[in-house]
């Protein structure tokens, strides 16, 4: 049951990051559209930009901005879900080293007291 949840989040978030992508690709095409207007309007009208594509380059910019807050906390949450997974790993690790080491040293002592009785013999 735990498997389906975890999958569910995983779909979650790889629709979450599709959005932020596309956000982000419209961002950028946005911006770059808006400064190719910019650059093709002759230098003498440009001193008097259209107050339209003044606002609409600011509109941009905060959405723009807006979307790579977004990027900024999907990836903290990746890298917190990546850290959380490493140290349970890590965890598990130490643990089952940490069992084999009791095993081979409580073989290693049954060992030397069979040997030790094979002496005292």
């Amino acid at each position: 049951m735990a498997s389906q949840s975890k999958r569910g989040d995983d779909s979650e978030n790889v629709e979450r990051r599709h959005s932020t992508e596309f956000l982000l690709a419209f961002t950028i095409g946005a911006l770059v559209g808006i400064g190719l207007a910019v650059t093709w309007i002759p230098e003498r009208r440009r001193r008097r930009a259209p107050a339209g594509l003044r606002e609409g380059y600011r509109r941009v910019r905060r959405s723009g901005a807006a979307a790579l807050d977004e990027i900024r906390q999907a990836s903290r949450h990746a890298a917190a879900d990546f850290r959380e997974e490493l140290s349970a790993g890590l965890e598990a690790a130490r643990e089952e080293f940490g069992d084999m080491a009791r095993q081979q040293l409580e073989q290693a002592r049954k060992t030397l007291r069979r040997e030790h009785r094979g002496l005292r013999r």
